[in-house]
């Protein structure tokens, strides 16, 4: 994952909901900053089509501005905790990475705090 950001040119990658195609590198989740947004939008973008997110029907076109604003420092938090953030040497640019179990981890917090908790299926509790 070292080599991957070093090499990703921030340049090159569009704000959401556009999305780089092909992906810089096989880690790459988001990026943002300098005319790409906020972390947490940047992120539950980069997160879309993740297994997680489909299991709970989250989409992020869905997800209301209110609702990411009310759990922002609790998303950014997810990310960084669970993946890695490389920031960028100017602008406040920042780019985040992760294997398919970081990236996983990262969309299950974000929808924990987008949508609630799970809901605990009948016959569980």
């Amino acid at each position: 994952m070292r080599e991957c950001r070093k090499r990703v040119d921030l340049d090159a990658i569009p704000p959401p909901p556009d999305r780089v195609a092909p992906p810089p590198c096989l880690h790459y989740i988001a990026a943002w900053g300098a005319g790409r947004g906020a972390m947490a939008e940047a992120v539950l973008w980069g997160l879309e089509g993740n297994r997680e997110l489909l299991i709970r029907s989250l989409r992020p076109r869905e997800v209301q501005a209110s609702r990411i604003e009310a759990c922002r420092v609790d998303l950014e938090a997810a990310a960084r905790r669970f993946a890695h953030e490389v920031p960028s040497d100017v602008d406040g640019e920042a780019a985040l990475f992760g294997d398919v179990h970081e990236r996983n981890h990262v969309a299950r917090e974000f929808a924990h705090f987008i949508l609630g908790p799970d809901p605990i299926p009948p016959g569980m509790a």
